[in-house]
């Protein structure tokens, strides 16, 4: 792997497919990438409408489990495209090849060779950006349009995964939180409608989002 010591996934959800070029940007000027421990970001794109038109053709046409989790992957290697040709920034589909500053992850070449995941719906990029953070021994943020996990209709601060496993929807991928207990890994849920919020999860400090608690 990367000799890069400070490893962060970034999932950027395609429910900010409108800001998150902004998004992108705002951390690419803003990212302290000066220190030693400068950080190695990898985004790792959601699928976002891209996706949804697979939900959709497979609920429709009948294909198979299979075809829909490639087609949904290549969906989020789609979103991988848009965001990099409106931010700049450079993609990989390499985790070999990650260097400091903002990398964007073309993730269907490494999902295919490697296949680590269920075929499901309930396998989609949140549990893909678990699987990569785990490749990379990084800590784990993702970025939607929520402030977190809601719990009886407000955002907690920490929330452990084998809770949020209990509570079955919310707003990661229903397997997310088996993952994140399987491998004792945390992900900072933080809304990325406020730039600011995800490059302060980005850099370790105190946040308003959720941390969700995967080592208990």
């Amino acid at each position: 792997m990367s000799i890069v010591k400070n490893h962060v996934v970034l999932k950027l959800g395609g429910s900010l497919m409108e800001n998150a070029p902004q998004l992108l940007i705002y951390l690419k000027d803003n990212l302290n990438l000066i220190s030693y421990t400068a950080p190695a970001v990898l985004i790792v794109p959601g699928g976002g409408v891209f996706a949804d038109s697979i939900r959709e053709v497979h609920r429709k046409e009948g294909i198979g489990d299979y075809a829909a989790h490639w087609m949904a992957i290549l969906g989020m290697e789609q979103y991988a495209y848009y965001l990099a040709d409106k931010s700049g920034i450079r993609t990989t589909d390499d985790l070999d090849k990650i260097v400091p500053g903002i990398t964007i992850l073309m993730p269907y070449r490494l999902l295919y060779s490697m296949d680590p995941l269920p075929h499901s719906w309930d396998v989609t990029s949140d549990c893909i950006a678990a699987w990569v953070a785990s490749m990379l021994s990084a800590r784990l943020v993702k970025a939607t349009d929520v402030d977190g996990v809601l719990v009886y209709g407000k955002t907690v601060a920490t929330i452990d995964a084998v809770k949020l496993n209990e509570m079955g929807e919310s707003c990661v991928d229903r397997m997310l939180p088996e993952l994140l207990m399987k491998d004792g890994r945390d992900c900072m849920i933080v809304n990325g409608n406020y730039p600011e919020r995800v490059l302060a999860a980005l850099e370790e400090k105190a946040v308003i989002g959720t941390l969700i608690k995967g080592n208990i």
